[in-house]
């Protein structure tokens, strides 16, 4: 026959009281060591980028016209200290002259953890220029000028 009866439930033992509080109090802690520690890190470095390495289009025969053609755009991924490579974008920036890229706003924007972009349709009368620029998602954005002219791979 059992000493407790069922009209007085069981308490815990004050040696399992204690542990348990000292589970909770540790974990409390834990909690409140490591939110502050990363909420006070900050992503001050921009993401390595190699910059654009081509951008080709293909406008067979005569050029001119009123005639329009994509640009084809491709980069290797870029890398950074905080965010992985799928999630970085970049941005793309275009010029009709050498070197007269606009860098405070980009032309385009791809989608995170592209590798290549494809422009809309642009005339096929005029050059074009594009650099590429990787952005992390705490907004840093590295500062290369590796500049392309447009290639038709066609002609």
């Amino acid at each position: 026959m059992s000493v407790l009866s069922s009209s007085h439930p069981r308490r815990p033992s004050s040696t399992a009281f204690a542990r348990v509080r000292l589970l909770v109090v540790a974990l409390a802690a834990l909690l409140l060591l490591t939110a502050p520690a990363q909420a006070g890190r900050r992503d001050h470095r921009p993401p390595v980028f190699a910059g654009l390495k081509s951008a080709t289009t293909c406008i067979p025969g005569p050029i001119g016209g009123g005639s329009t053609s994509s640009f084809h755009l491709a980069w290797d991924p870029a890398k950074d200290n905080v965010t992985p490579s799928a999630k970085i974008v970049y941005e793309v920036y275009q010029a009709t002259t050498p070197g007269g890229e606009d860098f405070s706003t980009p032309t385009y924007t791809t989608a995170p953890g592209a590798t290549s972009f494809d422009t809309p349709q642009l005339s096929t009368d005029k050059t074009f220029y594009f650099v590429v620029r990787a952005r992390d998602r705490a907004g840093n954005e590295d500062a290369n000028k590796i500049e392309r002219e447009g290639q038709n791979l066609c002609e």
